[in-house]
């Protein structure tokens, strides 16, 4: 009779502790990713439409796929980022409709933050909301679309940051994340930035004044004037071919 032998027992393998120091460094890895990302998309180096590859990103940062796995599905959770199919995963685009609806919710945002900050707002924060001014107003004398647009997320990155409302903070930085590309686009309109400086003028001396609701008044005509130029950018979109910015629903 043949001897029967029984196969020796699996050993279960266990998942890493998430609490191990190589989880917790992968964790922060993905986190730092995902900002990265985030900021990209802020400053309208990655655009809507833009595909997300793993590869490319792990070689890019350097790090392997897995953290790059998890940044992306932050992303995906946000919003930020959309699956398409055999596409694979890409920035999130919004419609045409979304962006003014958007818009329209970003205008009433950033209008609280206008108020609370002209009563929030502390000493350094006034000296940083003047360089950030000024930095707009040395850019639009040069010409410089780009250092414009960078001061002026820094302008309204201040008067966030001012009025000291982090619930306020989260979302606006939420929506700012889905419509930096459009904004971002809407402003180097012809005229957009020699519009702009009298209004972050303004903006700006009624928060110095402690006025909230002057300041409110004036960032929500400042964010809804951008509504304005839609039309114009929708038309340069049409011209040059670039139609990936927006969703095909549009």
């Amino acid at each position: 009779m043949a001897q029967v032998t029984s196969a020796a027992p699996k050993v279960a393998r266990r998942r890493p502790d998430s609490t191990s120091p190589a989880a917790a460094e992968e964790m922060s890895l993905s986190g730092d990713i995902a900002k990265r990302l985030e900021e990209e998309i802020l400053r309208g180096r990655v655009r809507p439409g833009h595909r997300l590859d793993e590869r490319e990103l792990s070689e890019r940062y350097g790090v392997s796929r897995t953290p790059v796995r998890e940044a992306l599905q932050r992303l995906s959770a946000s919003g930020l980022a959309v699956a398409r199919g055999r596409q694979g995963l890409q920035v999130a685009q919004l419609s045409v409709a979304d962006l003014i609806d958007a818009l329209s919710v970003v205008a009433q945002l950033e209008a609280l933050a206008a108020s609370q900050a002209a009563r929030r707002i502390l000493p350094e924060q006034r000296s940083l909301l003047r360089e950030a001014h000024e930095a707009c107003e040395l850019a639009l004398e040069k010409g410089d679309a780009d250092a414009f647009y960078d001061a002026n997320l820094a302008f309204h990155d201040v008067v966030v940051a001012a009025s000291h409302n982090r619930v306020l903070q989260d979302e606006i930085r939420r929506l700012s994340l889905k419509t930096a590309p459009y904004r971002r686009a809407i402003t180097f309109q012809p005229g957009r930035m020699t519009g702009s400086v009298p209004e972050h003028a303004e903006i700006l001396q009624a928060i110095l004044d402690n006025d909230g609701k002057r300041a409110s008044e004036l960032m929500s005509r400042h964010i809804t004037l951008l509504t304005e130029g839609i039309a114009d950018f929708l038309q340069f979109v049409r011209a040059s071919g670039d139609r990936v910015l927006f969703a095909e629903t549009a």
